[in-house]
């Protein structure tokens, strides 16, 4: 009889454990509902201010560049796939380069520009794609769904969504959600504040067949939403002595 004891007890233990699992995720708030909250008070935004600091890790370094700065995003265009009106000014390191470069990228809808401060030359065409490479770093440092038409239906449908507790970012309070979006291993942490439902940490998990993992961090701080902004913040003013380069950005 004595043999029977031990099991008896770990039986006793596992349903415990899984009592206080099933408990715990009870009591856990319905991810899905945070979403729908945090979706309706982005669609409340009309424009957006913030600075933030973006973090490659893992083979995200080879393509994606540590930065730091600020930002103003006004509307979205679909046509486009961006913010309608948009101005990022940060510093960054290019991936293999030691050497920090100063950037600021813009558009008002119908012209777009790049201004390398580091060397001192203009980029200017109703194109997007002046901005170059250095359009991947302003992108990845611009969090669009501040301002996106559909800011978070993919989040809304997603395959998992996993509600993983409160965490603070720069003294905010936050849910942190993770969701797994089932589209090749695409995979995201977000944490939004639990007192506005705004973003204000995105992490994107991600797998690059035959190279590996990787992570692209956003951390914004100094939020401001529906500022007054001067449309003229949109438009290139050349600074003096600065080369306007009639191509696009490499």
């Amino acid at each position: 009889m004595k043999r029977l004891i031990v099991p008896f007890v770990l039986v006793l233990v596992a349903s415990a454990s899984l009592a206080g699992d099933q408990a715990a995720a009870e009591d856990s708030p319905d991810p899905i509902e945070i979403l729908k909250k945090v979706d309706a008070a982005v669609k409340a935004v009309r424009a957006v201010s913030y600075s933030a600091k973006s973090t490659p890790s893992g083979i995200a370094v080879n393509f994606v560049s540590p930065a730091e700065g600020s930002a103003v995003l006004v509307g979205w265009n679909d046509a486009w796939g961006m913010p309608e009106k948009f101005l990022v000014h940060l510093e960054t390191t290019p991936p293999g380069s030691e050497a920090p470069v100063e950037l600021t990228g813009g558009g008002d809808g119908e012209m777009f520009f790049l201004i390398d401060h580091t060397g001192k030359k203009v980029y200017e065409d109703m194109d997007p794609n002046v901005l170059g490479t250095s359009g991947n770093t302003l992108q990845a440092f611009g969090m669009r769904e501040f301002v996106h038409s559909r800011p978070f239906d993919d989040e809304i449908g997603a395959e998992t969504v996993k509600y993983e507790g409160v965490e603070t970012v720069g003294g905010e309070e936050c849910h942190k959600i993770f969701v797994d979006y089932g589209r090749g291993g695409q995979m995201s942490t977000w944490l939004f504040g639990t007192s506005d439902y705004l973003p204000r940490r995105r992490v994107q998990h991600f797998t690059v067949p035959e190279q590996g993992d990787g992570t692209l961090a956003i951390e914004v701080s100094k939020l401001e939403i529906n500022p007054e902004v001067d449309p003229s913040i949109f438009r290139l003013v050349r600074p003096e002595g600065f080369e306007l380069i009639d191509d696009f950005a490499p």
